[in-house]
């Protein structure tokens, strides 16, 4: 008698989004600042639709759907990043007038007042931002002169202080990020100035002060919304110089993969995003002009038990290599046509071999270090990707020429 064993493995998966209408912003205004304290939703600067460059500070209730204003900054200023951390919330860089700006400003909830902080070293607007262990990470951005940070910063709120961490892999600005187990993820973005936006999500460990590569979403898109919910990340509209986006998509770090969630009603780039509880707001943002949509999202979570692994011991030998490699896996859970793709650190693919069919329990497959043109190609890191019906696994390997 033969017996056949499935193992599964109980995960937490989230219930699909729901969306709802509520009252918009009190103006329209697209790149601004968002944090969330005590279950309050601070919404801090932006732009509207023409020249005009905004102090404001508006608070919105999500319980009784209400907004209100407070003091507002020092400086008005437009797509900055905004952070809370211990009851109070730091306003970073931004865009002034004609020129980028790296001040810094504290919001103190309970006197309703602004202080001048530390200025950030690298002036920049269109970051993404972080929190870690109450350190706070402004990640990426640009400034007027056209350039395109990699730059990665980290602010101390509770000395005043600035150290410069490793840059990103890829500079962008615009970036989406969320935290997860004390990692960043900082996904989309775009690589240059009227063009370049992007699918790459990168991960940035703050323990080691290391970056690494991760599963790329399905859609490009720039100055897109981020946050994290039940394990997960979450990326929300965006742009790709061509279409704004409604959709959203998940990220799972233990299947390294983007799948997509219920869209949004109305598309739009630059948007504030705040999570209180089980619900997740998205006000204003940009659409051929600045907007005041706010639009709840609810979330949940459950718990459901999903298939072990399609592919398991996933190896590359050797690694580093000269002249050939051996990709090697094993194949489970009925596995039959498997693809296999090699990309470049950038992201590029160089190399697509044909799908494979399996009829064995293990496989080999031998990479000479060509592209599909059999060009061989140039020393450097690349990442091998195995991808099965919605499932991919990679693997960096090092060529040496």
């Amino acid at each position: 008698m033969h017996l056949t064993y499935v193992v599964l493995i109980t995960v937490l998966q989230t219930f699909p989004l729901t969306w709802t209408t509520k009252t918009p912003l009190p103006m329209a205004l697209a790149g601004s600042g968002c944090a969330v304290m005590t279950d309050t939703i601070y919404v801090i600067g932006g732009r509207d639709s023409g020249s005009g460059r905004y102090r404001t500070l508006h608070t919105y209730d999500p319980v009784q759907d209400v907004w209100d204003t407070l003091a507002p900054m020092s400086t008005a200023r437009a797509h900055v990043v905004a952070a809370a951390v211990n009851g109070k919330m730091y306003v970073f860089g931004g865009w002034i007038g004609s020129t980028a700006t790296n001040i810094v400003e504290e919001y103190n909830p309970m006197s309703n007042s602004w202080t001048t902080k530390t200025p950030m070293p690298t002036a920049r607007y269109a970051s993404g931002v972080a929190v870690v262990n109450g350190l706070i990470y402004v990640i990426g951005g640009m400034n007027m002169g056209g350039n395109v940070f990699s730059t990665v910063e980290e602010y101390d709120p509770a000395t005043d202080t600035w150290d410069t961490k490793a840059t990103m892999p890829t500079a962008r600005f615009g970036p989406g990020c969320a935290v997860i187990n004390d990692t960043i993820y900082a996904f989309g973005g775009s690589t240059s100035i009227g063009g370049g936006s992007t699918n790459i999500t990168q991960r940035y460990d703050p323990a080691t002060d290391t970056w690494s590569w991760c599963g790329s979403m399905n859609e490009d898109r720039y100055c897109v919304g981020g946050f994290t919910y039940g394990g997960m990340a979450y990326a929300v509209g965006g742009y790709d110089y061509s279409n704004y986006h409604t959709t959203v998509e998940v990220y799972n770090p233990s299947t390294n993969v983007w799948s997509y969630e219920t869209a949004m009603t109305y598309s739009r780039q630059s948007i504030a995003v705040g999570l209180v509880g089980d619900y997740v707001y998205v006000i204003g943002g940009w659409n051929n002009g600045a907007v005041a949509y706010n639009e709840e999202g609810s979330l949940g979570i459950g718990v459901k038990e999903q298939p072990a692994p399609a592919i398991s011991d996933f190896t590359i030998s050797p690694n580093p290599f000269r002249t050939e490699t051996r990709i090697a896996y094993g194949v489970g859970r009925g596995a039959t046509d498997i693809e296999i793709k090699i990309y470049n650190i950038a992201g590029v693919l160089v190399k697509c071999f044909p799908p494979i069919t399996h009829d064995a329990l293990r496989s080999t497959l031998i990479w000479d270090g060509t592209d599909d043109h059999g060009t061989p190609l140039p020393s450097g890191t690349y990442l091998v990707v195995v991808e099965i019906d919605d499932e991919h696994y990679t693997e960096k390997v090092t060529l040496i020429r």
